[in-house]
């Protein structure tokens, strides 16, 4: 099973949010980087809470999207 974590940045807001349905996983962080971090420390919590049968170490692939211009 491949855990995918669909990943927005709220200009907004100015944070990157994570969202996965079949976790229940909702999270922001400012940057990747901190995002990253908490979603590896938050997604095995997760698995074990909602007993999803995935083996360990729990491998995950974040797909963002981050609206954008292009120069004139």
């Amino acid at each position: 099973m491949e855990l995918i974590v669909q990943v927005e940045y709220d200009e907004e807001a100015r944070v990157w949010i994570a969202q996965n349905d079949v976790l229940g996983l909702a999270t922001e962080a400012d940057t990747l980087e901190v995002l990253t971090y908490k979603l590896q420390e938050m997604i095995p919590e997760l698995v074990d809470l909602n007993h999803i049968d995935i083996p360990r170490p729990v491998a995950f692939t974040l797909v963002s999207r981050r609206p954008a211009v292009a120069f004139s």
